[in-house]
């Protein structure tokens, strides 16, 4: 959502500049296919059906993350929605962002929850959504207002983000009632939404406004229903809300300025360009998407992944570098970390280039994997740091809702620590982010396989009539071995693919102890053809090495150290001077754990290591 050091207040603002935008350029962006889907998609995601996540770090935070959201009372959530209506309104007011209105996170949760159990068949995650999702309808349906706040500034917002609910609710669960109610929500929707056209910023208006706030975003999800549904009003909704004024900035040769746009909702809004190319066809959406990528990589990345100091985009003159003296909100995790999973999975779908893969990688374990886990006033996590440093005010800090919203990337140190207010927008990503690990692990098409993350995890599927398992036991990115082991219900053909990150050099595979002689080009996919029988085993090797890597060319003694995917950060004090990774790093005997020589605190370890308090450096300055 569409703010900066966000929060809620009372008569419903909330931080975001207006600017008048320019007419579109191309025609073509506006143009219409013929069929429901009219773009070819060269790879699909498993649309989190037959992938498991079977240990390590992905499964733990998933774990963690589906008990903390099974665990919120259901009256807690719908008090605000049911006092609104004037029915029963048990259970305690949820506060912080809630306060506001629960809807700004409401359809998130439905959706995770429902996404979460598309992929586990977990029970108590499909009937709680369930009975959110009516219990909302029934609010509702009572006095036809879908929020409880009076306000349209946030509107297009929280509108969003319950289609996407009620999407994920009709086409993952299949719940007779969600179609119905997505489609009263809608028909609200376009009778109520105002049809401004103004981007998200960093300034406050002085009050509420009829704009709204991230209407850029709605076509992706009205998109969604228009593929899995056929009913052409949320086609014709969706038309509505593209934004070619800023799509058509990434398909030229001119400069683009990007600078001051919101950045998390600037990204998101590329899935909404992604969704118009798949329901139009038109090359433009694409070559958008595409040249938005490649733009984003080589000016507002930092080498975590994340983006956007201050919640906004910069302008490729240094800034990315200078925000690093000055930024302690440098990335929103959970929200972009959600945008660059969607951005990067249309990208693969779409162009079956593995490249892609990276952005999704770094994000895995640099972004929301490397988030603090979810806030409850009762979870022993908490309890147990509290007890470990004796502190007296740990539960202020722990109260339930609480969310690791910014990382801090600042030169001279930061500590990883908690949103100040409860529930704000990362508490509904979050949720999503951990479900998405499920979508972008494994792709295929109609002869192939393609391993886009190294993760340990189950796919099954079914080609060419044999039902098909492959199971990856690793321990990456703290092991360079991926080994997968193929157990075709008889012996089948087909095609592994596997994804060559695009900072490796010198990858090898071997099929049961033999060498395979194919190609290994970094950001392409290594190919192995063969008929395969039960238990034949892959043998991956993807040799990591630490290397430094700038933070702009502008700054190009300032830098970030890196294994592999992994960002390091040296805990308490950060290294002055030149750091050279080939003499100044060692290896300590645990994975991914270094010391730095002539230092008083050595020990460089993954960002995603860092638990909450602990001191860290994560750029140096070289002299």
């Amino acid at each position: 959502m569409t703010m900066t050091r966000r929060n809620f207040v009372k008569d419903g603002t909330g931080a975001f500049v207006l600017s008048q935008m320019r007419p579109t350029r191309s025609a073509a962006f506006s143009a219409a296919g013929n069929g429901r889907i009219a773009a070819t998609r060269k790879l699909q995601a498993f649309d989190f059906a037959g992938v498991r996540l079977t240990g390590g770090m992905l499964e733990t935070q998933l774990k963690r993350t589906r008990d903390f959201y099974l665990a919120i009372p259901n009256d807690d959530i719908l008090k605000g929605f049911r006092k609104r209506a004037g029915m029963p309104a048990p259970g305690q007011d949820m506060g912080g962002w809630c306060e506001h209105d629960t809807a700004v996170a409401f359809g998130q949760w439905l959706s995770g929850m429902a996404r979460l159990w598309r992929a586990s068949g977990d029970t108590q995650l499909k009937e709680k959504a369930t009975a959110l999702m009516l219990a909302w309808g029934e609010s509702f349906a009572k006095d036809s207002k879908p929020y409880y706040s009076e306000s349209y500034v946030a509107s297009h917002y929280p509108f969003d983000k319950t289609v996407c609910g009620l999407v994920d609710m009709d086409h993952y669960v299949c719940a007779p009632e969600a179609r119905p109610l997505l489609e009263r929500l809608v028909d609200w929707g376009t009778t109520n939404l105002g049809r401004g056209r103004h981007p998200a910023t960093a300034v406050e208006p002085s009050g509420p406004t009829p704009e709204g706030i991230e209407w850029y975003t709605l076509s992706e999800n009205l998109y969604r229903a228009y593929e899995y549904t056929g009913d052409s009003r949320y086609r014709e909704f969706g038309d509505v809300w593209r934004y070619p004024q800023n799509w058509e900035k990434f398909t030229g040769t001119g400069m683009i300025d990007i600078h001051g746009l919101h950045a998390y909702s600037h990204v998101n809004t590329l899935s909404s360009a992604a969704m118009s190319y798949a329901v139009t066809g038109a090359a433009e959406y694409l070559d958008a998407i595409i040249g938005a990528y490649d733009y984003f990589q080589r000016t507002q990345v930092y080498a975590t992944g994340g983006y956007g100091p201050g919640e906004q985009l910069v302008a490729d003159d240094g800034t990315l570098g200078r925000s690093l003296e000055v930024e302690d909100n440098t990335f929103e995790t959970p929200c972009g970390s959600w945008a660059v999973f969607k951005l990067g999975r249309y990208l693969m779908e779409f162009t079956g280039e593995a490249r892609y893969g990276d952005w999704i990688e770094k994000m895995v374990y640099n972004g929301i994997g490397a988030a603090l886990p979810m806030a409850d006033r009762g979870n022993t996590f908490f309890n147990d740091i509290w007890s470990k440093h004796g502190w007296n005010g740990g539960i202020q800090v722990a109260e339930r809702g609480k969310t690791f919203y910014y990382a801090d990337y600042r030169l001279g140190g930061s500590r990883k620590d908690y949103y100040y207010a409860a529930w704000p927008c990362c508490s509904g990503t979050y949720i999503q982010d951990v479900a998405e690990y499920h979508n972008l692990i494994y792709f295929k098409d109609n002869e192939s396989l393609c391993v886009n993350l190294f993760v340990p995890s189950d796919v099954t599927w079914e080609m060419g009539g044999s039902r098909i398992r492959v199971s990856q036991q690793t321990l990456y990115p703290e092991s360079e071995r991926v080994m997968l082991v193929i157990d075709p219900e008889r012996k089948t053909t087909f095609t592994l693919k596997l994804r060559v990150p695009g900072w490796s050099e010198g990858a090898s595979i071997k099929v049961n102890g033999e060498t395979v002689q194919t190609p290994l080009r970094h950001g392409t996919w290594a190919v192995v053809r063969r008929e395969w029988a039960p238990g034949d085993r892959v043998e991956y090797i993807i040799p990591m090495r630490l290397r430094t890597m700038p933070i702009d060319h502008q700054h190009p003694n300032r830098v970030a150290v890196m294994y592999g995917p992994v960002v390091l950060v040296q805990e308490q004090t950060p290294t002055p001077g030149r750091l050279d990774p080939e003499t100044d790093i060692k290896a300590a005997g645990e994975p991914l754990s270094f010391v730095v020589s002539g230092v008083r605190t050595p020990t460089m370890l993954p960002f995603y290591r860092i638990g909450f308090g602990t001191p860290y450096s994560m750029y140096f300055d070289l002299v």
